[in-house]
């Protein structure tokens, strides 16, 4: 069970809680580099006990900062009822705060998977605040220790192994060290994909569509992830099936073989229409780029005589409650996907120019959002009646003096693409 005890090899015994990591040589980079890239059990070479794995630094371990020690009753709690230490972690409101936690039970038995995945998850939602020393530390390496103990032994559930997933994908800029964990977490995802429910196919869908390196999914993990979405469809969120539409269209285009889920996208369509009052302006916009994305694939017109309309609808009823943030991030993508797919729906265009045009909006757009509004108003919008918009538009590009007309090309790429 989860809170069982586990028993381990001696060579991968832990250490006492009070022990410290030696440290020798220059530099923690050869230690991240060692641990993160080699395959979860063949690292007993470089390494002496550090939770599930052995582990020696050749480096020096950046000092522990400790937060406010948890008291002593709550401790002696932790050490019986493994509810308390997830509560601990998932109550933490800084890295730091996590690892400490992190540091004082992981070498517990009664330290788990859910542990692990609470304190990754948890990494993720308060990323701000990692620095450099929490990146460096010897309860961060425990803790991936931790996680490839749990893989090799395959006792992740569907709900633990989506969480790590997008947890560590979230973090991918903050902590790109991380990232080799993917590929290792891929035939776990394959072994539970079949217990998934619609939030884990969500976040694990989202997840393969931020990734920036070829995890090495294979076609037979969606068709099980395409079958399970199918036969919850009605459980999926609008924003849920957003993602599906998003990363449908992302990973094609990458060729990764998402092809099974393009039967479902139809159905999921008729849930999100059914969902259209409760749809949020991003979950709108990422909805429209993955059917753009997706145009030459796939027969889209169930989607733009039905789906959306409604979906232009609801984002023109929304525009008075948007933020600035929104305008920003989310108006440049329905535009550019609408641009793509050709569809010219006048009062949602209009508006989306409308509340763009003024030079202060313009300045705070970032140069891919002035990049894909530039191209979708003068190659998919020419209309004689954007004119104004569109010079307001190069005369913001003027300004900043960077963006090429290439760029203004690229932009139909999308804003993680486009750059490249």
């Amino acid at each position: 069970s989860m809170g069982a005890p586990r028993s381990r090899a001696p060579s991968a015994g832990r250490l006492p809680t009070t022990a410290k990591v030696a440290a020798v040589g220059t530099g923690m980079a050869f230690a991240w580099s060692a641990l993160l890239w080699a395959p979860a059990c063949e690292h007993a070479a470089v390494v002496q006990c550090i939770g599930a794995s052995p582990l020696t630094f050749c480096g020096h371990a950046a000092p522990e900062r400790r937060s406010p020690s948890i008291g002593r009753d709550i401790a002696m709690r932790a050490v019986t009822d493994p509810r308390e230490i997830t509560r601990l972690i998932s109550t933490s409101e800084t890295a730091a705060a996590v690892l400490d936690t992190v540091g004082q039970f992981v070498n517990r038995s009664t330290f788990n998977q859910i542990h692990v995945s609470t304190a990754f998850v948890k990494l993720a939602k308060v990323q701000s605040t990692i620095e450099q020393r929490d990146k460096e530390s010897a309860t961060m390496i425990r803790l991936v220790n931790e996680l490839r103990y749990f893989l090799s032994k395959r006792s992740l559930t569907a709900q633990i192994s989506a969480n790590i997933f997008w947890a560590i994908v979230s973090m991918e800029k903050q902590m790109p060290q991380l990232m080799p964990l993917v590929p290792e977490l891929m035939p776990m995802i394959q072994l539970v994909a079949k217990d998934m429910v619609a939030q884990h196919i969500s976040n694990v869908m989202w997840a393969f569509a931020r990734c920036k390196i070829d995890v090495g999914a294979s076609e037979s993990l969606f068709e099980t992830l395409a079958e399970r979405a199918f036969l919850l469809a009605d459980a999926f969120t609008s924003q849920g099936i957003a993602n599906l539409f998003l990363a449908s269209g992302k990973l094609h285009r990458r060729g990764v073989p998402v092809s099974p889920f393009f039967d479902i996208l139809p159905i999921l369509s008729e849930v999100a229409i059914q969902r259209a009052d409760a749809t949020t302006t991003q979950a709108i916009s990422n909805t429209l780029s993955g059917i753009s994305d997706l145009r030459h694939e796939v027969s889209t017109s169930v989607f733009e005589r039905d789906l959306v309309p409604i979906l232009a609808e609801m984002l023109i009823k929304n525009v008075p409650t948007l933020n600035e943030r929104q305008l920003v991030f989310d108006f440049p993508e329905v535009a550019l996907a609408l641009a793509k797919l050709q569809i010219h729906h006048q009062p949602l265009i209009k508006t989306i120019a409308a509340r763009c045009q003024k030079p202060d909006m313009l300045r705070k757009m970032n140069d891919w959002g002035l990049c894909a509004l530039t191209w979708s108003y003068t190659d998919g919008f020419p209309d004689a009646e954007f004119s104004e918009f569109r010079k307001s538009l190069r005369a913001e590009i003027a300004r900043r003096g960077t963006i090429s007309e290439e760029m203004i090309l690229r932009s139909q790429l999308g804003p993680d693409e486009w750059q490249i």
